[in-house]
């Protein structure tokens, strides 16, 4: 994982209340797996019922203003290396 993964994977930890595990994100590529894997696991977590949706702007938001990324041109198949020049 580059410094840009782990400072997300961080920023998702802080901002949901949630422990995320390397070996679990390793195999998470896109913007919408990100998303859902942060939904579900703090469903686990807490017992509450979120989707991808819920998890999304906030993740968009995170984007834009941390790593200069323009929210309006990311998809849920925006690919974190590939797409958005994470390292």
């Amino acid at each position: 994982m580059g410094l840009d993964t782990v400072e997300i994977v961080l920023w998702a930890e802080n901002e949901f209340g949630v422990e995320i595990p390397d070996q679990e994100i390793t195999n998470i590529y896109t913007v919408g797996e990100f998303a859902t894997y942060i939904a579900n696991k703090v469903n686990e977590t807490k017992g509450t019922s979120f989707n991808y949706a819920d998890i999304l702007p906030k993740l968009l938001e995170v984007l834009e203003l941390n790593y200069g990324v323009d929210k309006d041109k990311v998809t849920l198949n925006s690919r974190f290396v590939q797409d958005l020049g994470f390292d």
